[in-house]
């Protein structure tokens, strides 16, 4: 509450007029919406809305009756406007019922009264707000909250149609953009989303959210939102990071945002002057330099008192000074903390969907020093060569990227304001250690050094991303199904996704370049050639694709289940087809030279056979194929010797699930 408190006054200094109270952990908000507030709940409630108006920051006290709600049930109507009662008295005047977030099912008795979901919760709603006595601000959130959600698609939704016929027309509708996370919001879309509801939406924009990653925290300025939505929108709430010193910048930027408008003009001291366009860039700066003020102030009295200062023992004095001596480590003295660092600290927790320039730059040198590795030695070596020589020096500025993060975790743990310090520390704490290892591996690379731990059968638990979550995310065959590589020189993002037969004719023209054409009879084809060249099915579920950033297909990965029933004149020994087996092919185009973007694809693939079971993995190639080659042997795969009847040029690689 008394963060609460602190945010209306920041709300009232940078020009922000409304709080929208709904946390998901106020039980009496979701879970036991029926129930009254206790005395001691009334009275932080109260104080809550008084501060509130004290700042000239709305109020709005939003309530989640959706879980278990009946809708045709008139006890629970009761119940849900003795409670909106409640809140009334304790002198809020506006309002939020949030639908977000739950099973789109009517339950039976309903399903007899309405004839949709939309319309049980438009009736609830318009009753409500006229029991209130329609309040000025009165806000609705639907259970199709995005486009993403809309079926068919925004203009065609039943749901959408209809609330925006039914709903009484002085209540406004939340909605989060294209997805639950945008990562742009369009004036077209809003105008889109507009003619469907019969209304400008409020909109409740996500892109500073973290609570659906406990690694991340969203740092980066307000972005990918047009000044031209501004004349087109009820208006705009923000659902920032679960921290709430970590919200400085979100809701700074967004507050510049939103006295931005390149397309109006102000009236200011009877002058009429024009608003400079909004730059992303620039309001960052602005709300780190404004934050760094903050990170330099003491801790308020009371909070993060010293055990000894609340203590009745008197600590032990002494006036004795301890000097290190010649040859002996400097004493620790914490340097202040400075606007590059928090520059630096927004670039390593950016936004959703980017990086910041400096942690996208580290990503590069990375992913180069590891693809591009140099005979261990000390640089500058006589015999270093030209290649070397920029290795060397790449690996020495990618030394100082990460020392420059470990200085700013040493300044950043010394700061006055421990408040901030403690809502950032995990963060910080989990990115210098990844970074290390970052580090240490290059130096490895570069035989300085053997401290890189390199995957094991029995890794420290520190090494990785551990628990359940991490061991079902590496399980899926289907999680990362849009990841991103960064390959040299310059940054191009891969998305894989699953294979459809429209895709055929792509995978044969793949096939086709890196085989030289179709062998010249059905018989000579390999398995392999028989499942890029449409001639066999891959098996469901066990066929991907890899786009590149322009829609084009540049990579497939095929597998059949059953290796065995699909052997072609049985040409395999018994040996190779013992077990479970599958049989798999794989092609990238010959521009793509990085091993690690195949790797990254037939992973997938891998995932996907031994979900059904599969215990091993046969794939055939021709001596020609060295980079598919060089891919399976990275991959774990072994050479098996040549069968009789096979042709000399054909390797067959095997590997166990």
């Amino acid at each position: 509450m008394e963060q609460r408190k602190e945010l209306f006054l920041r709300e009232q200094k940078w020009g922000l007029n409304a709080y929208l109270y709904a946390p998901k952990d106020d039980h009496k908000h979701r879970m036991y919406w029926r129930d009254l507030y206790m005395s001691d709940e009334a009275g932080e409630l109260r104080n809550l809305i008084a501060s509130a108006k004290e700042h000239h920051v709305e109020f709005i006290y939003a309530i989640s009756p959706g879980l278990d709600i009946t809708f045709s049930n008139p006890k629970e109507v009761v119940a849900l406007k003795r409670k909106l009662d409640q809140v009334w008295e304790f002198g809020c005047r506006s309002f939020a019922l949030l639908f977000d977030d739950i099973e789109p099912e009517l339950c039976p008795n309903d399903k007899d009264a309405f004839r949709s979901l939309a319309s049980a919760q438009v009736h609830i709603t318009n009753e409500v707000y006229r029991h209130l006595r329609k309040p000025e601000t009165f806000l609705f959130c639907p259970t199709d909250y995005c486009a993403a959600f809309c079926t068919p698609n925004v203009a065609q939704s039943s749901y959408l149609l209809t609330v925006g016929e039914d709903l009484h027309r002085e209540i406004d509708v939340l909605w989060t953009g294209p997805k639950v996370v945008s990562q742009e919001i369009s004036v077209e879309s809003i105008e889109e989303v507009t003619a469907v509801l019969k209304r400008a939406p409020v909109i409740w924009d996500n892109i500073h959210a973290n609570d659906y990653d406990p690694q991340r925290m969203m740092l980066g300025p307000f972005k990918g939102r047009p000044v031209e939505l501004i004349p087109k929108l009820r208006g705009i709430l923000t659902n920032p990071n679960c921290e709430f010193e970590l919200n400085f910048v979100a809701i700074h930027t967004l507050a510049t945002w939103c006295r931005t408008n390149s397309h109006s003009d102000t009236v200011q001291a009877g002058k009429e002057r024009k608003i400079k366009d909004y730059i992303p860039q620039e309001a960052l700066v602005q709300a780190l330099s404004d934050w760094l003020v903050e990170f330099r102030a003491d801790v308020p009295s009371g909070e993060g008192q010293n055990k000894t200062e609340s203590s009745k023992e008197v600590p032990v004095q002494s006036d004795a000074v301890r000097v290190p001596s010649l040859g002996e480590r400097p004493l620790f003295t914490a340097e202040p903390l400075i606007l590059d660092d928090l520059m630096l600290l927004s670039d390593l927790f950016y936004l959703p969907y980017e990086h910041g320039p400096t942690a996208l730059k580290m990503i590069r040198e990375l992913h180069w020093l590891n693809c591009n590795p140099v005979a261990p030695g000390p640089a500058g070596s006589d015999k270093s060569t030209l290649e070397d020589k920029q290795w060397w020096s790449r690996a020495e500025q990618f030394d100082k990227m990460c020392e420059s993060v470990v200085q700013m975790f040493n300044r950043l743990s010394n700061i006055s304001n421990r408040r901030i310090l403690y809502d950032l520390y995990n963060y910080i704490c989990d990115i210098k250690s990844g970074v290390s290892m970052a580090r240490d591996c290059v130096k490895t690379i570069g035989g300085q050094a053997t401290l890189y731990v390199r995957t094991t059968d029995d890794p420290e638990p520190w090494s990785f991303r551990g628990g359940l979550s991490g061991e079902l995310q590496r399980m899926l065959p289907y999680h990362g199904m849009k990841d991103i590589f960064h390959s040299s020189p310059r940054t191009t993002v891969y998305i894989i996704r699953p294979y459809t037969p429209s895709d055929q004719s792509a995978v044969q023209q793949i096939f086709r370049e890196a085989a030289g054409g179709f062998p010249a009879t059905e018989g000579a084809l390999l398995l392999g050639d028989r499942l890029a060249s449409g001639q066999l099915s891959a098996s469901p579920n066990c066929a991907f694709l890899m786009e590149d950033d322009r829609g084009r297909v540049c990579g497939y990965a095929l597998g059949v289940t059953d290796l065995k029933s699909t052997a072609y004149n049985n040409q395999y020994s018994e040996s190779l087809l013992g077990g479970n087996s599958s049989v798999i092919t794989m092609e990238t185009v010959p521009n793509i030279s990085d091993p690690s973007i195949a790797m990254r694809l037939l992973n997938y693939l891998l995932s996907a056979l031994r979900a059904t079971g599969c215990t091993a993995f046969v794939c055939e190639l021709r001596e020609h194929q060295k980079r598919m080659l060089d891919v399976l042997a990275r991959m774990g795969f072994s050479r098996v010797e040549t069968m009789e009847g096979l042709s000399k040029d054909i390797i067959i690689m095997k590997t166990k699930a």
